[in-house]
C-alpha cells in the first residue's frame, strides 16, 4: 500500500475532532494535541491504523496488540511503546476506513466536547454499531 493512498492520522484525528466535537464551526477551537491522541484512541477502537517502525520504511497495518500497549503522542503522530522501543511512525488510516471509521463513532454518539487528553493506561475496547 502506498503512503499517497492513505490519510495521516493526525490529520484523520483533526478532521474527527471538528466534525464531532458538537459545537458550531465559530466556536470550534484548534485541537491541543494532546486531544489529537485522544481522538486516535477512539479512532483506532475502530478502524485499521498503517504505521512504520522508521520513517522510509513501508507503512503496515499496526497489531492490535501494539495499538493496546502503545500510547498515541505528539498530536498522534507517533504511538510509543512502553520500554524505550522506537514509536511506530508515519501513522495513517485508508479514506475508506476512515469514512467507516466516523460512522461507527456518529452512530455511537461519540463526540469531544468534553475530551480530556491527560495521559491513561487503557486496552483497545471496540466500537460496535448501533
Amino acid at each position: 500500500m502506498s503512503s499517497a493512498d492513505l490519510i495521516p492520522l493526525h490529520c484523520a484525528a483533526a478532521t474527527a475532532y471538528l466534525a464531532l466535537v458538537g459545537k458550531p464551526a465559530t466556536d470550534r477551537p484548534h485541537p491541543a494535541d494532546g486531544v489529537l491522541d485522544v481522538v486516535a484512541i477512539a479512532l483506532s477502537t475502530c478502524i485499521p491504523i498503517y504505521a512504520a517502525r522508521s520513517a522510509g520504511e513501508p507503512l503496515a497495518r499496526l497489531a492490535d496488540a501494539d495499538l493496546a500497549r502503545g500510547n498515541f503522542v505528539g498530536g498522534a503522530t507517533r504511538l510509543q511503546l512502553p520500554g524505550g522501543s522506537a514509536p511506530f511512525v508515519g501513522l495513517a488510516v485508508t479514506p475508506a476506513d476512515f469514512a467507516e471509521g466516523m460512522a461507527r463513532l456518529k452512530r455511537a454518539g461519540v463526540n469531544f466536547s468534553e475530551a480530556r487528553f491527560e495521559p491513561a493506561p487503557r486496552g483497545v475496547p471496540r466500537v460496535t454499531p448501533r
